[in-house]
């Protein structure tokens, strides 16, 4: 079975550095997925997958995005930058992607991003998506821009009161919070993660899956959303760029649905012209973690095939 082997990459500013993990398979690899993961995690969360992948002769490489996992200094778990956080946010994704087009070249390059990497990565493509061959988005949503809009004042308030570096547990749970009670009271309060309660656990379980996001990081991060939803820059993504959007049927960044149906129509309103979409019933958030991850993982391996 594969093991994954760690990298470091100093950031472009000079001031600190990004920590990486690429899982190659036995044989030489046909292509290579590059994971940008979602919020509150880090890559060596996404092991399982990689090896799985790695069986089908296809690499992963992923970072820690910065303040989350080994990226972060102690610290700074949380904390994207003092300032412009989301141009360090891409920037590193950016660099995590040189990297990989040097290690791996001649070979397809897909962007796969989770949850708060798939929004990233939907800003990442209007910038670099003649970078990629393919581009994979998982666990995402889109939601109306007046709502955007309410919850960028909301967090905007929070950081001129507080400062960018200031942490709000209260809209810690006003953001991520209310996910929960979509689902019936069990032994975790991240049974929307996934429907595997050892998982839900596991995720509880891990120190770089417990801190409170700053207050100037949920300011980058809703700016993200409303960029999207604005089409800001869209204009830049490449219209054949092969699109796929994933999601369970019973997550709530998706809707159920509606959000992942959303975010496609952003992308067809603009010109993109190949955009598939699929939805797996009774799966939440987390589809790698999920009862049904093999079929995910084989899925995702036949896509991969056709580009």
């Amino acid at each position: 079975m594969a093991q994954g082997k760690d990298f470091y990459i100093p950031f472009q500013n000079g001031s600190g550095r990004i920590h990486g993990i690429c899982w190659e398979p036995e044989e030489t690899p046909w292509a290579v997925i590059q994971v940008a993961h979602g919020m509150i995690e880090h890559i060596g969360r996404y092991e399982e997958f990689a090896q799985a992948i790695n069986r089908a002769g296809i690499a992963v490489i992923g970072h820690d995005h910065p303040g989350h996992g080994r990226t972060a200094k102690p610290g700074e778990l949380g904390e994207f930058a003092e300032k412009n956080g989301v141009r360090r946010v891409n920037g590193a994704m950016a660099q995590v992607a040189r990297f990989a087009k040097h290690k791996f070249q001649g070979i397809p390059h897909i962007l796969l991003g989770h949850s708060m990497g798939s929004f990233f990565g939907r800003r990442f493509i209007t910038h670099y998506g003649e970078w990629l061959d393919g581009a994979i988005f998982m666990g995402t949503g889109s939601q109306p821009e007046p709502l955007l809009w309410l919850g960028g004042t909301v967090v905007a308030a929070a950081a001129w009161l507080e400062g960018r570096n200031g942490r709000n547990e209260r809209l810690h749970q006003l953001v991520l919070g209310s996910y929960n009670r979509y689902f019936e009271k069990g032994k975790t309060e991240h049974q929307w993660l996934s429907r595997v309660t050892e998982e839900d656990e596991k995720y509880e379980a891990d120190p770089y899956c417990q801190f409170l996001f700053t207050d100037g990081a949920f300011v980058d991060f809703f700016q993200v959303m409303l960029d999207l939803k604005r089409k800001r820059g869209f204009d830049g993504i490449p219209k054949n760029l092969p699109i796929l959007l994933i999601s369970g049927e019973e997550d709530p960044v998706g809707e159920g649905g509606r959000g992942v149906r959303r975010a496609m129509e952003d992308l067809q309103e603009t010109g993109c012209t190949n955009v598939a979409m699929q939805l797996y019933p009774g799966a939440r958030h987390e589809l790698f973690h999920e009862t049904n991850r093999e079929e995910v993982f084989g899925d995702i391996v036949d896509w991969v095939s056709k580009l």
